[in-house]
């Protein structure tokens, strides 16, 4: 094996938050992650393997999987988490072949791993969704899995990808990409042939993606059709999803195999699966599916014999992008006492860039961005000579910090969080390689990268996506929410301020103080603009000093270009050559459709180039 397993099987390894790294499986390598108890493990030797859902819903759940794993290792259980090929941080493509066989196999590889490295007589697979459906598949073509734990999994693929089709359309209406303002459409932007998305045949699942062999072969798989060996011998528990109960099919097959089955509701599905930001664990069912795990009825281990050999592991992999090699690598370092978590790529075949490219969480979405986009970049840009780092927040994806940290609206617009960009910059220095940065951002990600910048002078360049302001206060979005109520009311937008009141009721009631507070003194409100207005003045001259290259891509009806047209900016941009200022025609805002990700990508190579552009004409220069 590797020197991660003896690491492992000396007890070296960081106990119960994890340890990544990556398992040699083909077609691809699979980024993992282990929990090992900080003592013995339980007697019976069982191990935990968790298989998660696709797409959005994996991004929702990732910190409440991460958070079962911790407590199946305090409570003795050695827990395995992985992503699924062309998913996450491993390996592949959404358009590879053969998709269904590479996902299957990755569960059976995870599975023999754990197996091995943890000596467990027994594992016990928890799936959700298309996680569970893979799990059920593994054992049936023979992968070293005894029981299972099926959290709201369908019989057949087919209703997995009719629930996939419909939230789709949902996704899709609340986008309302096609429409434009009379105020856009006087700015002289017009609508992109992209909003009708071109995806051709693919299924576009909220910016994730399916082809049509991969979508063919799940709606082929019947779970009821497979048969699990000795079923005597194993355990299942059967999870709905709060009121909704388990798939009545899934109910009887597993009842006519003889299996030992439990079932239960699965309260709290519906609050893990929302927005990341607005993610909640659920402690309650956990605590049932570890008891469930704790009963001692369960029987001896499956395998009689010698089971074939697991997968290696490393600590690092080498990817082909095109003709070059990249080197991913787990990255993790030190911030106010905790640990944050990343992944390094850096190109191997070519000589290295005197630049560093850091991408920034979009809020609470986990490091690999929205869509999976950061992934793709990080290594396209390692295999034209740029180390990439993506990497997580406190709170957020892979790193320690309390769950609910950004559950409050606004949480995320906090300039401290700069200070973690700003270590994560030392950390790379520290490892040797270039100190010179160019940051990315999506909203949040985009505010904290403008701040490190301010903060610091080794960002050479930045590009801020959606950034909602330069200096964010409770008292500047009340603003905004006043003036863009007086446009839809003088538009005769009724219908959409009733929405706003429907469904954002936060926003009413922080303009409701506001102008509260406005009534007292307008004098005081206008004051206040001018204040944000100075303020953005002096940053834009203080980058203009700097040399410090700023590329802003902001969608249609983001607030910051209306502040830039209400304060006349928009007509001074000449005054800063440094920053380019840009427009997507589109609504979304992070970037959900295919055409938007293809735009986003061409922009950014676009800055980067830009950034590494100018580094090159000052050292040419001095």
């Amino acid at each position: 094996m590797t020197d991660l397993v003896s690491h492992a099987i000396a007890g070296e390894l960081p106990a119960v938050r994890g340890r990544a790294f990556y398992l040699a499986l083909q077609p691809d390598p699979v980024f993992a992650v282990l929990h090992l108890p900080e003592g013995a493990t339980r007697a019976g030797g069982v191990g935990v393997l968790l298989c998660a859902p696709f797409g959005w819903d994996e991004l929702s759940a990732h910190r409440s999987l991460r958070v079962l794993s911790m407590e199946l290792a305090q409570a003795g259980f050695p827990a395995l988490r992985f992503d699924l090929p062309a998913t996450g941080d491993s390996g592949g493509s959404p358009r590879d072949g053969q998709l269904l066989d590479a996902w299957t196999a990755a569960v059976d590889g995870a599975a023999r791993w754990l197996r091995s490295v943890a000596a467990c007589e027994r594992i016990v697979a928890i799936g959700i969704g298309l996680g569970g459906m893979l799990a059920c598949r593994a054992i049936a073509l023979g992968a070293p899995i005894d029981d299972l734990v099926l959290w709201s999994v369908p019989a057949q693929g087919t209703l997995l990808v009719r629930e996939m089709r419909a939230f789709a359309r949902l996704a899709d209406a609340e986008m309302n990409r096609a429409r434009v303002t009379k105020a856009q459409a006087s700015a002289g932007v017009d609508a992109a042939d992209g909003d009708v998305d071109a995806d051709g045949d693919d299924l576009n699942v909220v910016g994730f993606i399916l082809t049509p062999e991969t979508v063919a072969a799940l709606e082929s798989l019947d779970l009821t059709q497979l048969e699990l060996p000795d079923p005597s011998r194993r355990r299942v528990m059967l999870l709905g999803r709060d009121t909704l109960a388990a798939d009545r099919r899934m109910r009887e097959h597993f009842e006519r195999s003889g299996v030992a089955l439990t079932v239960s509701d699965g309260g709290g599905y519906g609050t893990m699966m929302v927005d990341p930001y607005l993610s909640q664990i659920p402690r309650a069912l956990f605590a049932r599916v570890l008891a469930w795990l704790q009963e001692s009825e369960a029987p001896a281990g499956l395998l009689d014999g010698p089971a074939s050999a697991p997968p290696a592991a490393s600590e690092g992999i080498e990817l082909t992008v095109g003709e070059a090699v990249v080197r991913e690598t787990p990255l993790e370092f030190e911030f106010d006492g905790g640990r944050l978590a990343g992944v390094l790529t850096e190109p191997v075949s070519l000589d290295e860039a005197e630049l560093c490219v850091v991408l920034l969480n979009a809020g609470a979405v986990r490091r690999i961005g929205t869509q999976r986009m950061w992934v793709e970049l990080a290594r396209r840009w390692a295999a034209r000579g740029v180390p990439t780092l993506r990497f997580d927040v406190v709170g957020v994806g892979d790193s320690d910090g309390e769950e609910e940290l950004y559950a409050r609206r606004g949480a995320f617009q906090r300039r401290e969080v700069a200070n973690q960009v700003l270590a994560a910059f030392d950390e790379l220095e520290r490892r040797g390689l270039p100190g010179a940065f160019h940051v990315i951002g999506i909203c949040s990600g985009a505010y904290w990268g403008l701040h490190a910048a301010l903060a610091d002078e080794r960002v050479r360049g930045m590009s801020l996506l959606n950034l909602l302001a330069f200096f964010w206060s409770p008292e500047l979005g009340a603003l905004r929410d006043a003036r863009r109520t007086r446009v839809l009311l003088a538009e005769r937008e009724l219908g959409t301020v009733l929405r706003i009141v429907a469904t954002d009721r936060w926003r009413i009631t922080r303009m409701a103080r506001t102008k509260l507070r406005s009534a007292r003194s307008i004098r005081r409100r206008n004051e206040s603009q001018t204040r944000f207005d100075e303020q953005v003045i002096q940053t834009l001259d203080l980058m203009r000093a700097r040399g410090l290259q700023v590329q802003l891509l902001l969608s249609l009806e983001e607030p910051l270009f209306d502040d830039f047209v209400a304060n006349g900016l928009i007509d001074r941009l000449d005054e800063w050559p440094n920053l380019q200022l840009e427009r997507i025609p589109t609504n979304e805002h992070i970037f959900r459709p295919l055409w938007c990700q293809r735009y986003v990508h061409e922009f950014l190579d676009g800055a980067i180039e830009r950034t590494l552009s100018h580094r090159a004409a000052r050292s040419t220069s001095d």
